[in-house]
């Protein structure tokens, strides 16, 4: 057993196994990212903003996200804690604000917490839409019951996959990621052998609705592409059950960023060049000039090689997004569980079952996702907002947007209320240097 101390009191909290290695680790932050946006958000992004623009948010995107990785990193270095984020931030306040951080904790805590959720709602919906332009030709026209279907399905199956003991949750993992970097391969080769591939596309300075103000167009999607990379903290959730924690999580950040770079990159490349796109009737996205076909993976792959193509990247998508939300809810219920034992949280959040999982945690995350997606997805066919897919995307971007400020915070405050604390990897100068990590 293990003991968190609180001014509230101890919690004894049973410890979670050690099972994830350092290739684990790596596919956890991959498949933790990559779900959704990868696949079915070009087409919309390309019709606000144009090739060149959304190629700049993307790389922009990747810089920015850079130094908030690099912080993370030497966080995760210096907690190898389950729930890592929550921890961070817990200790750090803590430490800065005497008397008012368990406070600060807690509403940072759930800051993290909520806008997780949102996040997957936002992927959540991404799959209603998906579903339904499959089964019905576009959202608009499916039933009001279809999307809470889609919805209570997706997060249904992956918190029962969840219950799962560690070791085989991460294979579970790495077997949709591999999936992934099929997909991201296989799309690749379709488009440069179809014959209608053009170069030429990729050189579009202007947006589609005419408008050639440069950084107008980068700023009118950048969001969405900084939203892309949330999720990149993912892997700390885990730490407490990954070897070598301190060295192995740090090193899995880097590579996450530098691989769902790649992936967003590519594929937002390969989307402009593969065919000619027009915006379609409302404006909301592109779709192939003279069709309805949208500028999404699966219904370009099937335009260029046929129906079924077409019908294997559909499903391919649909597993990319179950396998994102699988490992997402995964290390969520880390944080709950992490939460719960600094006494923030109800300690049956920190309970474990006979495969140790905090099953509780789980199906607490299933019924507050439920409740964000489905009346997202409600609220849009109201005529509220056009997309929930698109509404939950910018709203989860400006709420991640303010949790990763906390973590700057989170860092200065330890330098210099806790310099002493061991950190295997350290930002800037004279960081301490230790074996697989050596800063100068």
């Amino acid at each position: 057993m293990i003991t968190i101390a609180s001014s509230k009191g101890k919690t004894d909290v049973a410890p979670l196994r050690v099972e994830i290695t350092s290739f684990g680790a790596w596919m956890v932050g991959v498949g933790a990212i990559i779900g959704s946006m990868a696949w079915l958000m070009h087409g919309p992004m390309l019709a606000r903003a144009g090739t060149l623009a959304c190629v700049t948010a993307w790389i922009v995107a990747a810089i920015a996200t850079l130094p908030l990785a690099l912080i993370l990193m030497e966080l995760s270095s210096m907690f190898p804690q389950a729930g890592g984020p929550y921890i961070y931030k817990y200790y750090a306040l803590k430490r800065l604000i005497p008397g008012k951080g368990e406070l600060l904790g807690f509403l940072t805590g759930w800051l993290f917490w909520v806008s997780i959720m949102t996040g997957l709602a936002c992927m959540a919906n991404g799959l209603v839409n998906l579903a339904a332009s499959v089964a019905y030709g576009g959202s608009a026209a499916a039933p009001l019951w279809f999307g809470p279907l889609i919805i209570v399905a997706l997060f249904g199956v992956t918190t029962a996959l969840n219950q799962v003991r560690i070791g085989r949750a991460t294979l579970i993992n790495n077997f949709f990621t591999f999936m992934k970097f099929a997909m991201a391969l296989g799309f690749a080769a379709l488009v440069l052998m179809s014959g209608k591939a053009s170069p030429e596309r990729l050189l579009t300075f202007a947006s589609p609705a005419g408008s050639s103000d440069f950084l107008a167009n980068v700023g009118s999607v950048l969001m969405l592409s900084m939203a892309g990379f949330s999720f990149i903290e993912m892997s700390g959730c885990t730490s407490a059950e990954t070897a070598d924690a301190r060295r192995v999580v740090p090193r899995a950040m880097l590579l996450t960023l530098a691989t769902v770079t790649a992936i967003y990159v590519g594929m937002c490349l390969l989307v402009s060049a593969s065919t000619g796109f027009s915006l379609s009737s409302d404006g909301s996205t592109l779709v192939v000039t003279g069709t309805k076909i949208q500028a999404t993976c699966p219904e370009v792959a099937g335009f260029i090689a046929g129906p079924v193509w077409g019908g294997l990247f559909t499903a391919g998508v649909i597993a990319s997004i179950v396998g994102c939300s699988f490992v997402a809810l995964l290390g969520m219920a880390r944080v709950s569980y992490s939460m719960a034992g600094t006494r923030l949280f109800p300690e049956r959040f920190a309970r474990l079952d006979d495969s140790g999982v905090p099953s509780y945690a789980l199906w607490f995350q299933f019924a507050t996702l439920c409740l964000i997606a489905i009346g997202a997805n409600l609220a849009c066919r109201t005529g509220l907002f056009a997309d929930a897919y698109i509404f939950l995307g910018e709203t989860f971007g400006f709420m991640y947007a303010f949790v990763a400020m906390l973590y700057g915070v989170c860092v200065v405050s330890l330098r210099y209320t806790d310099p002493g604390m061991e950190r295997a990897f350290r930002v800037g100068r004279r960081g301490i240097s230790q074996s697989g990590w050596r800063h100068r």
